[in-house]
């Protein structure tokens, strides 16, 4: 009798980590592919470079400016503008991470300001 209750404890138990395991496995998986996106809210932070229309945004270290009319971002400003952003911008406060969208406005405000 006790080698048939040990039998089925064990039979009962590997049934029991069978089952188990895929779920767990799936759970895992589940985890590996979460997604979390963090946005922000409030003003974004702009260095605006008025006499050439340049905008640097400090947070995300990215720079915006205008190539052929069309407006333009990246890490790097195009090797013939750089030389423009070592004076003359101005720090700036606006409601958009996309500062072109504001750039009359800030044309109108800002244009001749500048912190050298």
């Amino acid at each position: 009798m006790n080698m048939r209750h040990t039998l089925l404890s064990a039979t009962i138990m590997t049934l029991a980590c069978a089952v188990a395991v895929p779920a767990f496995a799936q759970e895992t998986e589940t985890t590996k592919t979460t997604t979390t996106t963090v946005t922000h809210e409030g003003p974004h932070q702009f260095v605006y470079y008025g006499d050439h229309d340049i905008y640097f945004a400090p947070d995300t270290k990215t720079y915006y400016w205008q190539e052929n009319g069309n407006w333009r971002s990246g890490v790097e400003l195009p090797a013939e503008s750089r030389a423009y952003i070592r004076t003359g911008g101005v720090k700036i406060q606006l409601d958009t991470d996309k500062p072109y969208e504001r750039n009359d406005y800030v044309i109108e405000h800002y244009r001749h300001h500048h912190d050298d």
